[in-house]
């Protein structure tokens, strides 16, 4: 896919955190419980992993795509974070993290959020379909921020994320 056409996917994707969720607008949540939340934005849909220390804060969520035409998403809250810098780590239960880099000169911001896309997520769904604990860190330059998202209940959010159509 080329940057331009990327660009314009991701924000087209990225638009469901202005847009209320009301008849007529431009995104559909299709399942909803605890930190994962299954939307469909413009005929793409996405599972957003919500990364904060309880389910009402929402400091930065972690954004997946079940097709290989889109990457991954990491978005932080701008007054808390700011914009992650170099790469994300994501392990499994006791497993080694897995470092997943940004896609350079690809970060994105509104007047809440900061964005950046990530390389190679794929393989990620069905670990967190299988796993009972998904580890997430990354740093801003300054400040390392680090999630232990307890993974109860993923497979449903997965499976609705699969027949998202």
């Amino acid at each position: 896919m080329g940057v331009s056409r990327l660009f314009a996917a991701a924000l087209l994707l990225t638009l469901s955190w202005a847009i209320p969720d009301a008849e007529g607008s431009s995104y559909k949540e299709v399942y909803k419980s605890g930190r994962f939340t299954v939307r469909k934005v413009e005929g793409a849909c996405k599972l957003e992993i919500l990364l904060a220390k309880n389910e009402r804060d929402h400091q930065a969520i972690l954004a997946l795509f079940p097709s290989e035409e889109y990457y991954g998403e990491l978005f932080t809250e701008r007054e808390k974070m700011g914009l992650a810098r170099d790469k994300v780590l994501i392990g499994f239960d006791n497993g080694k993290p897995r470092s997943i880099p940004f896609v350079p000169d690809a970060d994105a911001k509104d007047s809440y959020w900061r964005w950046q896309y990530l390389e190679d997520t794929q393989e990620l769904l069905g670990q967190i379909q299988k796993r009972g604990e998904m580890r997430v860190s990354f740093s801003n330059g300054t400040k390392t921020f680090e999630y232990a998202v307890p993974l109860k209940g993923s497979g449903k959010a997965v499976a609705a994320l699969r027949s998202c159509r």
